[in-house]
């Protein structure tokens, strides 16, 4: 029986296996739906699909909006993320 406090030991040098191409989404969270849209729009140059319903936090500070892309290699994931991230606006992408 294992306890909570010795968790079964996990190889995190194990890579996910993704095949390429493949639709791929984010789930990105900022301030103002609008500066997230915006930024969905110029980060995937129109070509993400945008879900139509958004997530407000219960004081509605924050805003969720989920979008999915054709992603072609690893390398494209990364540098989409890598993009979102780093815009104004933005708290955080999943």
């Amino acid at each position: 029986m294992e306890h909570a406090c010795n968790p079964p030991e996990v190889n995190v040098d194990v890579k996910a296996h993704i095949e390429y191409p493949c639709s791929w989404s984010y789930r990105i969270i900022g301030f103002k739906k609008e500066v997230v849209l915006s930024v969905i729009e110029r980060v995937f140059d129109g070509k993400a699909n945008i879900s139509p319903v958004e997530h407000f936090s219960s004081h509605h500070k924050y805003v969720a909006i989920n979008c999915t892309v054709q992603i072609e290699s690893d390398s494209q994931r990364l540098t989409y993320f890598d993009s979102l991230v780093k815009q104004d606006g933005i708290i955080m992408v999943i």
